[in-house]
Order: structure tokens, then sequence, then C-alpha cells
């Protein structure tokens, strides 16, 4: 696999995809859960709940790393690559909305987001981010021609 560019990375991190959030536990092994995203070019966001396991483990050990995959196959060629990141996570005083609808079109489309914004509450979820203090990708391309 050959390393990636910033600039490739920033352009494949933004496409419908969701990443593997993975955070430290002290008594078993990291916690690996898919989560939506969005990169800003400086940090991956989030939307989630500070109250839930790995909102928790966030705000107890401040660290994470994230992963996102893609791969695929048309039987005669083949097209992977991943990235990783890691960093500081943090949970921010944002309005999670604007940035749900924006993942949510990104992932789901327009109607979509439309009608799952205008249900959301006020205090549902919070913006978390992932300031990258390391960040690497992969990418491949192999083909049976």
């Amino acid at each position: 696999m050959d390393r990636m560019s910033p600039e490739r990375i920033a352009e494949v991190l933004n496409g419908p995809l969701q990443a593997i959030l993975a955070v430290n536990r002290a008594d078993k092994g990291p916690l690996a859960i898919p989560m939506s995203y969005l990169f800003e070019g400086h940090r991956f966001v989030m939307v989630t709940s500070p109250d839930t396991v790995h909102g928790r483990l966030m705000l107890r050990h401040g660290r994470g790393t994230i992963t996102v995959q893609f791969e695929a196959c048309d039987g005669r060629s083949v097209h992977q690559w991943y990235v990783i990141a890691e960093g500081p996570v943090r949970f921010t005083e944002e309005d999670p909305r604007p940035f749900v609808r924006r993942i949510l079109s990104k992932d789901r489309g327009e109607s979509y987001a439309d009608e799952w914004t205008a249900r959301m509450g006020a205090d549902d979820d919070t913006v978390a981010e992932l300031l990258p203090a390391r960040m690497s990708g992969y990418e491949a391309r192999a083909s049976l021609d």
C-alpha cells in the first residue's frame, strides 16, 4: 500500500463512510464503536452524548483513535484505503444540530437530514471532536487485467 498525501486523506474522508472510534478502557481492551463523522481538515467531528459508555471514556481518558476504511472489488480489480488518526478528544459547547444535518446529508442525503433534524431536540446530543496529533493513510489499487 502507498502512503496517502494530506490532500488525498482530506478528499477520501469527505465521503459517506462510518469511522470506528476506539477509546481506552482501564479494565479491558479498547472500546471500538462505529461513528458517523465530519472531517474538517483539522478535526473529526462526531455528535454523541457524554453519558454513553464511549462518551464517559472520552471524558475520562481524553484520547482516542479513529479509523476509516474503504474497499471496493469488482471481481477483476480492487481499490482499498484506510486512514488512522489519533489524538485528544473532547466535548465542545457547539450546537450539535448543524453538525447532525451536515453528517446526515453527507451519509444519507438531504431529505433524510431534513426529516431527522426537524425532530431533533435541543439537548439530544453534544459535539465531540478528535484533534489528530498523528494521522496517516494508505491506499492500494490492484487489477487482474
